[in-house]
């Protein structure tokens, strides 16, 4: 059997591989690295899968020795504060000649500047959709792409939202006719200022907005790798928060995503999530917050944005973030234009196959 090594470094990435990993073992000899970035790495994703650990770089050739790979599968990053252990396997493989596939858990990881220094010795890139294409064209690789979907995102597909919407509600004693907005944070280390100012912005204009709507409630969700526990609730005051989570019972942010009326946040994925569920979405780009995070990384929109299957807000004034919110839970015409754009951009299930199979199905040709 051939060699297969399989490299990550980011939640993201385990995510994407974890569906797909058994599907690889019946064709490959497969070997599983991850890499510690913190207290949520990929290895407490993976770790029911038994992964090999190469937390440092000079690590990387004694491993990649020892294993051989003839392919090396590798999860692009959006790293900014190392360890660079995906780089230095894809130097190795690269002097050693053997074939380099990446895949992408967010259309901008490839733009980080790590990438930039490796994305040349790609052979193949396996990207989200259309719109991931788009962008890496746009850059001019020039390997091969293949528009797989991400696994992770399988597990949405056979969703009823609406008969989720109202168990969830019900569970959690929450009234059918609240409007629920669903804060996706960024608080990552390199961004949690952004998140912050994102989130004020954001506290503010419900503090006006709730005086006309006052069945509104805020639930705000963490990025897994944001280092401060209660961030959130320290900023706010004025408006209805809630927390689900009580005790030993915790929800994750994708198990709650059928209870919320509009999911909002900068960049996140879970506005993807959001995307493909058919649930209003609003990305908040503030000149100085989200707006200056993604041109650090060559994006000046994201990428829903600008087809329409999420809503951007660009500007800092309450005012349109306010007319916007209220669009969503006012409007059924403004409503549907989003739907239209997201089943549009956004379908489960294509070419009848997951993203699961797709990317399985793509390495064991």
């Amino acid at each position: 059997m051939k060699k297969l090594l399989i490299v990550v470094d980011s939640p993201g990435s385990a995510d994407f591989i974890a569906p797909v990993f058994p599907l690889l073992q019946k064709k490959f000899k497969t070997f599983l690295v991850t890499v510690n970035i913190g207290l949520y790495g990929p290895y407490t994703i993976l770790k029911n899968l038994k992964p090999l650990r190469c937390d440092h770089e000079k690590d990387a050739l004694r491993l990649y020795d020892k294993i051989r790979p003839d392919t090396l599968l590798v999860g692009t990053s959006s790293l900014i504060l190392g360890p660079y252990v995906n780089n230095k396997f894809i130097h190795l493989a690269n002097a050693d000649g053997k074939k380099i596939v990446a895949f992408q858990d967010y259309w901008a990881n490839h733009r980080w500047p790590q990438n930039k220094e490796t994305l040349y010795l790609w052979n193949t890139i396996l990207t989200l959709d259309i719109l991931g294409e788009k962008l890496l064209r746009e850059d001019n690789f020039k390997g091969n792409i293949v528009v797989t979907g991400n696994p992770a995102f399988d597990k949405f597909s056979g969703i009823d939202i609406e008969k989720e919407k109202i168990k969830l509600r019900k569970k959690l004693n929450i009234p059918l006719d609240a409007f629920i907005i669903l804060y996706a944070g960024s608080g990552t280390p390199q961004s949690w200022t952004e998140d912050e100012t994102t989130f004020r912005f954001l506290a503010l204009t419900l503090q006006e907005f709730t005086l006309s709507n006052p069945n509104v409630i805020v639930i705000p969700r963490k990025h897994p790798r944001d280092e401060e526990s209660n961030r959130y609730q320290k900023l706010v005051s004025r408006f209805p928060i809630y927390n689900p989570d009580h005790g030993n019972k915790k929800y994750s942010t994708d198990s709650l995503l059928p209870i919320a009326d509009c999911v909002v946040g900068m960049y996140s994925s879970v506005l993807l999530h959001a995307c493909f569920l058919k649930i209003p979405a609003v990305s908040i780009l503030l000149p100085e917050a989200g707006r200056a995070r993604l041109r650090k990384i060559g994006l000046d929109n994201f990428p829903p944005n600008t087809v329409g299957a999420a809503v951007g807000v660009y500007k800092d004034s309450t005012r349109e973030l306010m007319g916007v919110l209220n669009s969503i839970k006012n409007d059924p015409g403004y409503r549907e234009k989003i739907l239209r754009a997201q089943t549009q951009f956004f379908p489960f299930n294509k070419n009848k196959k997951t993203a699961t199979e797709t990317v399985a199905g793509f390495l064991r040709k």
